[in-house]
């Protein structure tokens, strides 16, 4: 039985001066080192009336204070309910294809990343920046026609649907409402629903010093919009604070990354936001062990050099569709068990890492979204390599082509409704390190009865192919929000 376990992690370190003053504690959780998901409940937050009547930021000039009963009800943000927005998933995708076009490099392995970690990231900066800070993150992140305050709260309803135990589904593909032929030896998965498998944990933290002013209306909501954990560390204690974070990292993934941060923190890092995902699932059609052998993967085409990997195999009724233009490419989908997310696989004809980046510089998230509606349930042989691969890129350069500029210049960088540093005459905090991790496992779990479905491979035969054995395309995507969770080329799965 096969699984799929990736385990991105989008880390943002902001150094900011030291600044005096004690955060009250009625607005400081206590030390603790386990996660905190993104949206558990649907719950109702009481927001400061500035954030609810006009789109200006809060002045850096208002210090934290202590809750006090308001002389005048202060509005309400609507309960975080699950929801799904297209608006919202095509932001998403559209950030996915804008930071894709920042990554290529001569001879990387891969470049996958996760967009929903980034642009998570992205989304709690751009919920503690002013003036023009402000203004370059909602150019990039706020859909047109939309406030900037009504896209963070409905974000975070399409999180919400993202991580229920049953999203809400509009099913808009079409292949989804269609039926496996009969007309071949084949079966189309086990007679019941099959059981409950996937898990997606989604999970943010906010690591401050312990003296550093933080807003009270950032802290708030970040917590009810982002589910963010909010913890304390120690300046002079640099090393128990990266043990603390890598260990919220390792709560987030299931032990599989322990040790995100190498060393000690460098005093003059404040404040560390983190956004992590784990994505964990079961293929609704599996691979077959006893058919997995080595076999060329050709990086340059096949008329190229080639090497050696161990290269799966399984044939199943599965989405197609064939783009039958200049691009002439391929994709096929790999569902998972619970139905509710799809990873997609694409590929150009003669693929070779030369045709993906042409593919690459074409391709935008309206014509993937359209090549998926026309995809068909059609009986189809696949063969994917085995892969554990591993990313790490810091993505300053990516942020800076995306047109955030003034965030990550200490003269410019604006995060007054993040951090109150009114009270300093040093330099303004500003964004240093924005690193991104990811680690992606696609491999099998012997089953019995494997020989018997084995056979089957042969037997109905190559109908439709799609054969992995040259560059090719990932996109994770979660169908019943829309969301990619997952993207980018792979040249190497070794």
């Amino acid at each position: 039985m096969k699984h799929l376990q990736m385990l991105p992690i989008a880390l943002c370190v902001l150094l900011v001066p030291i600044v005096h003053g004690q955060w009250n504690r009625y607005y400081t959780p206590a030390p603790q080192a386990r996660y905190t998901p993104m949206v558990r409940t649907a719950q109702r937050v009481a927001l400061r009336h500035s954030f609810e009547t006009d789109g200006t930021p809060a002045p850096s000039t208002v210090r934290p204070r202590p809750p006090a009963p308001p002389t005048n009800a202060p509005s309400q943000l609507p309960a975080l309910t699950p929801d799904n927005d297209a608006k919202i998933s095509q932001l998403v995708v559209d950030f996915m294809m804008r930071i894709s076009r920042t990554l290529p490099q001569q001879q990387s392995r891969t470049e996958l990343f996760s967009p929903l970690s980034i642009i998570t990231v992205a989304n709690l900066l751009f919920l503690g920046s002013g003036g023009s800070t402000h203004e370059e993150f909602g150019k990039v992140l706020t859909p047109s026609s939309m406030n900037w305050k009504r896209m963070h709260q409905r974000y975070g309803n399409v999180l919400a649907n993202l991580m229920s135990s049953e999203p809400i589904d509009s099913r808009r593909d079409q292949w989804r409402r269609q039926m496996c032929p009969r007309d071949e030896d084949y079966e189309d998965g086990e007679g019941g629903p099959a059981a409950k498998s996937q898990v997606i944990r989604v999970a943010n933290g906010i690591f401050y010093q312990k003296d550093l002013p933080m807003r009270q209306q950032y802290v708030m909501l970040a917590r009810s919009l982002y589910g963010a954990l909010i913890q304390p560390i120690d300046p002079q204690a640099s090393a128990a604070s990266t043990a603390l974070i890598n260990r919220w990292v390792s709560d987030v993934t299931a032990g599989k990354i322990r040790n995100m941060l190498e060393g000690p923190l460098s005093p003059s890092s404040s404040v560390v936001i983190a956004n992590a995902l784990y994505f964990k699932a079961k293929w609704k059609t599996q691979f077959e062990p006893l058919v997995t052998r080595d076999a060329p993967f050709f990086p340059d085409g096949l008329d190229g050099p080639s090497y050696r990997v161990k290269m799966m195999s399984m044939s199943g009724c599965l989405p197609f569709y064939r783009v039958r233009d200049s691009l002439d490419t391929t994709i096929v989908g790999l569902p998972y068990r619970d139905d509710t997310s799809t990873m997609y696989l694409i590929q150009p004809a003669n693929s070779s890492r030369t045709a993906i980046r042409r593919l690459q510089a074409t391709l935008t998230g309206k014509m993937l979204d359209s090549w998926i509606s026309q995809m068909k349930l059609q009986s189809t042989m696949v063969r994917l390599p085995k892969m554990h691969l591993r990313n790490s890129v810091d993505l300053l350069q990516s942020f800076q082509k995306l047109g955030f500029n003034s965030i990550l210049s200490p003269a410019k960088s604006d995060l007054s409704n993040m951090i109150d540093s009114s009270s300093s005459a040093g330099p303004k905090p500003y964004v240093n390190q924005i690193l991104h991790k990811l680690d992606l496992t696609i491999d099998e779990e012997g089953t019995e009865g494997a020989a018997a479905t084995s056979a089957l491979v042969d037997r109905i035969g190559s109908q439709r192919q799609f054969n992995g054995n040259a560059p090719f395309l990932i996109y994770l995507r979660h169908d019943a929000t829309g969301l990619p969770l997952f993207y980018g080329p792979i040249f190497d799965p070794r």
